[in-house]
């Protein structure tokens, strides 16, 4: 290895998705390169067994690039997403890329978090997602498209759809962190690990210009699955504040932005009434009161112990 070269394992877990894979293994092996760098590919798959083998050999051999299939077979996003990290310090990695199997990468994302990877002395390197929502989802469902900071952007947190982290946070001789496997089917072991990254002092730094697309699958654009959504995040939060600060404190604290949550979800409900001049706009207030409203249940919830576990099911296969 050349002294200024820069080795990274992109990862990818999937389970039970081979159509999304095959779209996300293009994108990634159609890579502009990026020069000094060396690059492989790892599948996790999160299984009893390895099906994708035959898919990844017929990748590999048409693209030159070593692609390994790897097994997790306990069940859960946070082992998966363990494994990637392990995976890539294992085999000698200076980074673990990640990308989920329902994503595509922008053809300079590999070259982009290259170039900010030389330039700044970060631990993780997180991108930015462009949710692609299915045809005939409402307009007032869907929240813009902003990229509301600056490229360098120090960050407390992250999510593990689009990072580059250092495998050295990873390593016991390092920060020796990993997702949370209580989390397995909950959701937001990412933010969990990626805010305890930062409280180790691991450095988070915002790359907007590092692309990839993200497709939502049709069901998630349902008014239930949004509401649901919205109060099981609440409730993952609370969780997270309860390692940070212990339970009395997080219990409490829940309780205050519940209460907060739910009065001012109930004050702009009638806003909604202007969908009688205005449809669209009436619609996308009631949306947006309604979730204020499902965030405070959340935070009542989490008291009695309510953990949601949407996860178990595989969408979009």
């Amino acid at each position: 290895m050349k002294t200024n070269e820069i080795s990274i394992l992109v990862t990818i877990c999937t389970r039970g998705r081979p159509i999304l894979l095959d779209s996300c293994l293009a994108s990634v092996i159609a890579q502009e390169k990026a020069p000094d760098t060396r690059f492989e590919i790892a599948v996790i798959e999160n299984n009893a067994e390895l099906t994708c083998e035959a898919q990844l050999r017929r990748h590999s051999e048409a693209s030159g690039i070593p692609i390994h299939a790897v097994l997790e077979p306990e069940l859960g996003i946070p082992f998966a997403r363990n494994r990637c990290g392990r995976t890539a310090a294992e085999m000698g990695f200076d980074y673990a890329l990640y990308i989920d199997d329902d994503e595509v990468a922008h053809k300079d994302w590999l070259k982009t978090f290259v170039a900010a990877a030389r330039t700044y002395d970060a631990d993780v390197l997180y991108g930015r997602v462009i949710p692609i929502y299915p045809e005939g989802t409402p307009g007032w469902m869907i929240t813009p498209d902003i990229n509301k900071r600056a490229t360098g952007t120090r960050l407390t947190k992250a999510e593990g759809h689009n990072t580059l982290v250092k495998t050295s946070v990873f390593r016991p001789e390092g920060l020796g962190l990993g997702f949370d496997t209580s989390m397995r089917f909950t959701g937001g072991s990412d933010t969990d690990f990626f805010a305890r990254v930062h409280r180790a002092g691991g450095t988070i730094i915002w790359v907007g210009e590092a692309l990839v697309d993200e497709t939502v699958p049709a069901n998630r654009m349902t008014l239930k699955w949004q509401l649901h959504r919205t109060f099981r995040v609440a409730i993952n939060i609370a969780v997270q504040h309860e390692k940070m600060r212990g339970r009395s404190k997080a219990v409490l604290r829940a309780l205050v932005k519940g209460t907060g949550r739910l009065l001012g979800g109930l004050a702009q409900l009638p806003l909604a009434a202007v969908t009688l001049v205005a449809p669209e706009t009436g619609k996308r207030l009631g949306f947006k009161a309604l979730k204020q409203i499902a965030s405070a249940l959340g935070s009542f919830a989490y008291p009695f112990g309510t953990r949601p576990q949407p996860y178990k099911q595989v969408d979009g296969g």
